[in-house]
């Protein structure tokens, strides 16, 4: 039996009984993207009813604003969190350490910032691949000025020598997060969220600058990081 190939690729033998091939390939598409959602409903679907502590942890990068924003650029956060699903929303508990660099001519001078953050995430489409979140945040942070610029005049007297004379300013911060998780697999998936958030510390004077009175100011950023739900 002899066949010769038509237009698109199809094939017919001498008996004029056609194989279309586009058809073909596009059936094999639908079954294997049916097969694909089928098995990633049985490997996902269980996070709709899923409860326990899960953790993630991140890395990004945030501007500063508002009275601070005078003093300071930009840095580098990062963040460890654990957190509690009941349900379709999450409770938890946070680290938030970054360094920020400070204007010209003072570059290579920073200040450091520690906060204990507590939170609450609005979880949507649970049971996705992509999981959608809303995330609201509230803590107490500290920042520590460090460098030269930073010394007191005259140094305090019960600082010991090498030690950072500069004392750090404490207050509170919120703000929101909103992003989504990608679930690789049915425990670890890949998160990415935009942040906002505003502080208010005790206040801060650097006379070498110019600057007094910052008590206030904004935070604005990204993260990527990973979530694990053992």
């Amino acid at each position: 039996m002899r066949y010769r190939v038509k237009k698109y690729g199809a094939f017919a033998n001498s008996g004029g009984s056609e194989i279309n091939t586009p058809h073909r390939f596009r059936a094999l598409l639908i079954f294997g993207a049916l097969a694909v959602t089928i098995n990633a409903g049985e490997l996902f679907g269980q996070q709709d009813s899923r409860k326990g502590f899960g953790f993630s942890g991140s890395l990004g990068w945030s501007s500063i604003g508002g009275d601070y924003g005078g003093l300071m650029t930009s840095g580098v956060p990062a963040e460890g969190a654990i957190w509690y699903q009941p349900s379709w929303w999450r409770a938890g508990v946070a680290i938030h350490v970054a360094s920020y660099d400070v204007v010209e001519p003072f570059s290579d001078q920073s200040i450091s910032q520690v906060e204990f953050q507590l939170f609450g995430t609005f979880l949507f489409l649970r049971g996705n691949l992509i999981q959608p979140y809303a995330q609201l945040r509230a803590g107490i942070t500290r920042w520590r000025p460090e460098g030269p610029v930073f010394d007191p005049n005259p140094p305090p007297p019960d600082v010991p020598p090498g030690e950072n004379p500069a004392p750090g300013r404490d207050g509170f911060q919120g703000g929101l997060a909103v992003g989504a998780e990608f679930w690789v697999t049915k425990n670890f998936g890949i998160d990415v969220a935009g942040l906002f958030s505003a502080f208010s510390t005790e206040e801060l004077d650097v006379p070498i600058l110019g600057i007094t009175g910052l008590e206030s100011g904004t935070e604005l950023g990204f993260r990527a990081g990973v979530v694990w739900f053992p």
